[in-house]
């Protein structure tokens, strides 16, 4: 698990963020929007995390993944190290590792 910020994951940035909405904090607050980014860092560091994890325990190649899921063998090869960029990976990019690798993908908000 990442650390970013002081939070551990992304459901302590999501309770931080949502008790200072609560305490009065205006939703165009400087610090409101701090929250909400690291919030976002925070998301797309689990992701790729969960990404490079399942990555690294493929049995097949990153060759033969990058070309089953038509994606940029630079763009799998920096999910499979764990390298996260400014926008992460996008829903459909993951769905078509997840298919190459004969994974499902699940997504779930709690």
């Amino acid at each position: 698990m990442s650390v970013t910020k002081g939070f551990v994951g992304f459901s302590d940035a999501a309770q931080v963020l949502q008790e200072a909405v609560l305490h009065g904090a205006e939703v165009s607050d400087p610090d409101v929007e701090a929250l909400r980014e690291a919030a976002r860092l925070v998301a797309r560091m689990e992701v790729a995390d969960a990404v490079a994890e399942a990555l690294n325990a493929y049995e097949g190649s990153l060759r033969d993944l990058q070309k089953a899921s038509g994606l940029d063998p630079a763009f799998v090869s920096k999910l499979a190290s764990g390298k996260v960029n400014k926008q992460g990976a996008t829903v459909a990019s993951l769905a078509q590792i997840a298919l190459a690798m004969n994974k499902t993908l699940k997504i779930t908000i709690e």
